[in-house]
């Protein structure tokens, strides 16, 4: 892949997350408020004998559903409805892997998680507020810039941008897609530096920021809840702090050649608190 990638570039989801640049989620895993350091970083994005990322049933129902959202007249050609019979016997087994090489590259998802898929594409679709923010728009869309201060070559990708480019709309899977709840989701993911993130890169090819930014939550469960959220300029401005934050220790950490991880100097130990009695 061409390292001069530069504005919005077609590419498929794997191509983006596995080809050149720093995204957002090269970020969290150098964060300090997340506990990880620069030795994690590393360890998941540059050391060459690093084990392949597993694909947890949980990933792989959340990328199936932003498929059907985003997607949903091409969902077939990306997700499948996996076969209803276990893999016991030797003529299962065989049946079994049949069906996955014929279906090589695509997701397969057992039957009730197929089924739920359609169910939250149909909430997110059939919502009053909701739903028509997806009726024109494009989906999956892929931006490059290098960053003036560091040189680092930086991306971020757009679940959906509404037409004329003046909306972006992010989906989010969650257990409780309720005001409280979601605000803990969004501290502990840093959503806040994802907007700010998406906002610069965007700033930097086109000269503005898009004059909304809209997180849509959804509940994996019935009744497929929703929520729908936006980030104020205080989020935007710490999220802006923290992103160029962690963007300059991957820098730093790569021209010196050296990732180190908690054990810098000697820390005092310190354990949580608790009420003890007699």
């Amino acid at each position: 892949m061409d390292a001069k990638l530069h504005g919005l570039v077609e590419l498929t989801n794997e191509e983006y997350h596995g080809g050149p640049g720093v995204s957002k989620s090269h970020l969290d895993e150098i964060a300090a408020e997340l506990d990880r350091t620069p030795k994690h970083y590393w360890q998941k994005y540059l050391n060459p004998e690093r084990e392949p990322e597993k694909q947890t049933p949980a990933l792989l129902l959340g990328q199936a559903a932003h498929i059907a959202i985003l997607q949903p007249d091409e969902l077939h050609d990306y997700v499948v409805r996996g076969l209803e019979i276990d893999r016991r016997s030797t003529a299962n087994k065989f049946e079994w892997a049949q069906f996955e090489e014929e279906h090589a590259g695509k997701i397969i998802l057992p039957a009730g998680d197929y089924e739920k898929v359609l169910r939250i594409r149909d909430a997110i679709h059939r919502h009053p507020v909701i739903g028509p923010l997806f009726r024109r728009g494009t989906a999956e869309q892929s931006f490059f810039t290098t960053d003036k201060e560091t040189g680092e070559l930086i991306k971020c990708r757009t679940d959906w941008v509404l037409d004329g480019g003046g909306a972006i709309v992010d989906l989010k899977s969650t257990e409780c897609a309720s005001q409280r709840a979601f605000g803990y989701s969004a501290e502990k993911y840093r959503y806040h530096v994802q907007v700010a993130w998406y906002e610069d890169i965007l700033i930097d090819l086109y000269g503005e920021r898009p004059k909304h930014w809209m997180f849509v939550a959804f509940e994996k469960e019935p009744p497929y809840a929703c929520g729908l959220f936006y980030a104020t300029r205080e989020d935007r401005e710490e999220g802006r702090a923290l992103a160029r934050r962690d963007l300059n220790l991957i820098a730093q950490c790569r021209a010196a050649g050296h990732w180190p991880d908690f054990a810098t100097e000697a820390l005092p130990l310190t354990r949580p608190r608790r009420r003890f009695t007699a």
